[in-house]
């Protein structure tokens, strides 16, 4: 049967190519409502397509689909279908631009069976669909068999002793099926009850817009049949707090989507990187069909992505503009469900505990929205965060009602009160408080599917927001997320998802696919979950879904968003995330707090100038703005000599010189004569902290200034031929101690008071990379020159070349001993290209970006013979960390688009932690493993 079932597929697709290929002239479509009569009416549901165009095989998604074998048969004999139909006078005389039908019905209790309908009210239609099956299905090959069912001859396409076809005009309509039992059905309903005779079809059915090309009409009575056959049929089992033995089984949980409505139809549009669908569900409150819970209900502005923390990785909301007709409408509909005296029953035992109306306790605290909600799930389903959260009235209305629930509670049992709280300290400065809560299981007693996702064993206040979840550590990890504002409405992709979808609904539907995959396997059975599995790369390439339901005059409009990304990829999970509102460029930098030294501090600028210092935990501590982009590392000085650090740096104009808490030292800030060409860098040669900050300047002076701001007299150096543009550097080889810096031309190794110390009679034209200093083997200085040949000068005054290829002007270049094998190793960038070799140009690895890469390699340090190298590229907000054998870092690449720090931020943990800034103005901490 699965075999037939293909061939038929194939042959629908063959037609509908078929079709588009016939077609010379564009005619305007018109709805055939003959056709319906052919439709199953126990469908599960059905496909309108308006246009013999309809079906996009050009379209990005499709391609996707077809290239991961995802229908790829059907798909590919369009093309092949095209030399065959084109030259056939004979089929193409008779189609045109119609519209047909392709059904579904069930044979037996799982076997879905499809019906091809089609208008064929002439005799140039019947021929041509003939003479396309004949072409199909060539007579030397095929037997053509033909039978009576009640007047109408029904014909059996057959090879080989197994029927793969069969087809029949009746009353103007063409239907075919891979089962003869779907032709006979539709021929007997033609005259009897059907579709047509459903006035929540013909009501659905008259918003349909003739714009559409594909339609899909739902029939939800019948359609949680067709789910359940996907869904996994064993049941698992716990104990709730009431004693109570709970079996959990999600084939036999679709069933309640039978009376969610009535009928359902979708528009679908196909763009390059997403599928939209939008119509129109007809619900009926004398039926108890769900949507009419929100009856009388004005669509409300959702809240839920401010609420809900950026690893999200489903949610649902309900939004209500007038709570009091939601929530009698919610128990009108209750009353007349299977579960309603359990439900009373459930209630009772928490009214009797709490010692309250809970229902109108509950009903008082919330305002407009109730929300259930899940992080990214994990490989064991079992560990999986959930929240409930309830937009309330007030906190403080709210925070009242739970201390009296609560106390009511405690009485009875004869505790006390404070064992069911705990302070939970987010810092120093941000205090919340976590009450454990008796009745985990009330989200789903109260408001039903799918809030029964939710248990509700923890509870904490965070504005005007009860937010309930199923651990404690869960709820301080939210708690901790909102304080940095790693809220859903402030991830990068989500916000671009978000502009195809509504601002107000009444229900809000949202699915992370990457951060909910792992659930697949506990959600479907063996039979999909490895054809999910089969198909995992091209799975993942769908983003997200939402899906929005808007209440409006008696009608319940559907917007529905499925996301297409072909880049998509399962995204590396952060310690904490922090959002600072603007792009961030500048490096974040680790710094020692010198109040709390086992955890460092973040300090970083975002692109509108302001520095922000950021806490161990993530929280910004401060902001303060610089008027200019920061040029310099942040560096940390002992100003006072008392054990508290400063942070100094420079901008253009500028030296700075910060206390931990933002504010200027001294008489700091430094104005320049001249402006400065490059960022300061501080020396302290004996370790006293008598620091001397060395800055070059647009006067071509390069200026000593001491830890005071002041310029130091006994530097006599003079000034350089060009600008210079790297910062000063401090060499120290042996006992003796080397200032060196460059200019175009020109390579300066100075002593302590700017004479010259080495002179090397190396000449070429200076790259833009800093010089670097290198002690393998003979100490030495490495630099480039603007065609990247490698030069060592020596601090004799020798050099030597280095032949490495050639490389752009703009090159970026640095160099260490990656692999500890006493011999430095040289790191291009050229454009879009990482290369990566031995001194002697022996290639070690290479790699190409799919964007020129704008910020120089970074080298960090892992161990005596482990040394990384560290790639942004900032266009495709990815950052990559190479081993020494050119192998990725596990886990990467990252997200991130500035260059990144690596370090510990806490002796508490021995693990090292990645800083990243990232699109939208966020901080990533990523635990390196």
């Amino acid at each position: 049967m699965k075999r037939n079932l293909i061939l038929f597929l194939i042959f629908i697709v063959a037609l509908v190519a078929g079709f588009i290929y016939f077609t010379k002239d564009e005619v305007t479509f018109a709805k055939e409502a003959s056709v319906y009569k052919a439709v199953p009416v126990t469908t599960p549901g059905f496909f309108e397509f308006r246009s013999l165009k309809s079906i996009p095989v050009d379209n990005p998604i499709i391609k996707e689909m077809k290239d991961s074998n995802i229908g790829n048969s059907f798909l590919g004999l369009i093309t092949q279908m095209d030399s065959l139909v084109k030259k056939n006078n004979d089929v193409q005389s008779g189609l045109r631009n119609e519209s047909f039908i392709l059904a579904f019905n069930f044979s037996g209790k799982t076997d879905l069976i499809p019906l091809f309908i089609k208008n064929a009210n002439t005799n140039n239609k019947r021929t041509s669909i003939k003479n396309l099956i004949e072409l199909l299905f060539p007579v030397s090959q095929y037997r053509y068999e033909g039978s009576n069912y009640s007047g109408n001859k029904i014909t059996a396409v057959s090879k080989e002793n197994s029927s793969v076809l069969f087809f029949c005009f009746s009353e103007g309509i063409f239907l075919a099926s891979p089962k003869a039992t779907m032709v006979e059905q539709a021929i007997r309903q033609m005259n009897t009850y059907t579709i047509l005779n459903d006035r929540f079809f013909t009501e659905v059915d008259k918003t349909v817009t003739l714009q559409s090309d594909v339609s899909l009409y739902i029939n939800h009575i019948n359609f949680p049949e067709l789910v359940g056959n996907w869904m996994n049929r064993k049941s698992t089992q716990s104990v709730n707090e009431f004693g109570e033995t709970v079996r959990l089984n999600y084939k036999n949980r679709t069933e309640s989507f039978g009376d969610f409505a009535s009928w359902t139809e979708l528009d679908v549009e196909f763009d390059d990187d997403k599928i939209l669908f939008n119509g129109v569900s007809v619900a009926d409150d004398s039926l108890n069909h769900f949507l009419s819970v929100f009856d009388g209900q004005d669509a409300v502005n959702s809240k839920a992505d401010e609420v809900l923390p950026k690893n999200t990785s489903f949610f649902v909301s309900y939004s209500f503009s007038d709570k009091s007709i939601f929530f009698e409408n919610l128990e009108q509909y209750f009353s007349h469900t299977d579960s309603y005296y359990k439900r009373e029953e459930q209630i009772k035992k928490i009214e009797t505990g709490l010692r309250t109306d809970f229902k109108e306790s509950l009903k008082g605290i919330v305002n407009d929205e109730v929300i259930v909600a899940a992080t990214t799930i994990p490989v064991d389903p079992s560990h999986l965060t959930t929240f409930f959260i309830l937009h309330t009235e007030g906190r403080t209305l709210a925070t009242e009602q739970l201390t009296s629930w609560l106390s009511s509670y405690a009485a009875r049992k004869g505790v006390e009160l404070s064992s069911f709280s705990n302070v939970y300290s987010v810092d120093r400065e941000t205090k919340f408080t976590i009450y454990e809560f008796p009745y985990p299981s009330f989200p789903g007693i109260w408001l039903g599917k799918p809030f029964a996702a939710a248990k509700a064993n923890f509870v904490a206040f965070h504005d005007n927001y009860m937010v309930f979840s199923n651990s404690e550590k869960g709820l301080e990890e939210y708690l901790h997320n909102m304080v940095l504002d790693a809220s859903l409405d402030h991830e990068v992709r989500y916000l671009k998802f978000k502009q195809n979808i509504a601002n107000r609904s009444n229900v809000n539907t949202y699915i992370d696919v990457n951060r909910a995959y792992s659930f697949s396997k506990q959600l479907f059975n063996p039979e999909i979950t490895r054809e999910v599995e089969e198909k995992e790369e091209t799975l993942r390439k769908i983003q997200a879904v939402n899906w929005q339901i808007i209440h409006d005059k008696e009608l319940f409009f559907n917007s529905m968003v499925l996301a297409f990304n072909p880049k998509a990829q399962e995204e590396a999970q952060t310690t904490w995330q922090s959002n600072i509102g603007n792009s961030i460029r500048f490096k974040p930098q680790i710094v020692v707090n010198h109040d709390n030294p086992g955890n460092r501090e973040v300090i970083l600028q975002d692109e509108q100038n302001n520095l922000y210092q950021i806490t161990n935990e993530g929280r910004v501590r401060w902001t303060i703005s610089v008027a200019e982009p920061v040029i310099s590392e942040i560096f940390q000085v002992d100003y006072y000599k008392n054990g508290k650090l400063q942070y100094l740096f420079n901008t253009k104009n500028k030296l700075y010189l910060i206390d931990r808490n933002g504010n200027n030292v001294a008489h700091f800030p430094v104005v320049f004569s001249s402006p400065a060409t490059a960022g300061v860098n501080v020396f302290d040669y004996d370790n006293n902290r008598n620091y001397r900050y060395f800055i070059p300047h647009e006067n071509k002076k390069v200026v000593a200034y001491d830890y005071t701001g002041k310029v130091v007299s006994g530097w006599i150096f003079k000034q350089t031929d060009h600008l210079v543009t790297t910062p000063i550097q401090h060499f120290r080889v042996g006992r003796r101690d080397f200032i060196v810096f460059k200019d175009k031309s020109r390579i300066y190794i100075l002593d302590r008071r700017g004479n010259s110390r080495v002179n090397t009679s190396a000449t070429f034209e200076n790259s833009r990379n800093p010089l670097i200093l290198n002690l393998d083997g003979l100490p030495k200085i490495v630099a480039t020159d603007v065609t990247g040949k490698v030069y060592y000068i020596f601090f004799d005054g020798k050099y030597s070349e280095k032949k490495t290829g050639k490389f752009g002007a703009d090159h970026f270049f640095t160099c260490d001993d990656l692999n500890g094998n006493g011999v430095p190793d040289f790191v291009f960038i050229d454009g879009n290209e990482l290369k990566v070799m031995d001194e002697n140009g022996k290639k070690l690895y290479a790699e190409k970006f799919d964007n020129l890469i704008k910020d120089p390699p970074n080298i960090y340090n892992f161990g005596p013979k482990m040394k990384k190298v560290g790639v942004v590229d900032a266009s495709s907000n990815r950052i990559y960390l190479y081993n020494p054998d050119g192998d990725l870092h596990d886990g990467f690449p990252l997200q991130g688009s500035s260059q990144f720090s690596i370090g510990k931020m806490s002796d508490s943990t021995g693990s090292l932690s990645l800083l990243v800034g990232s699109d939208g103005g966020n901080l990533f901490n990523y635990t390196l493993n």
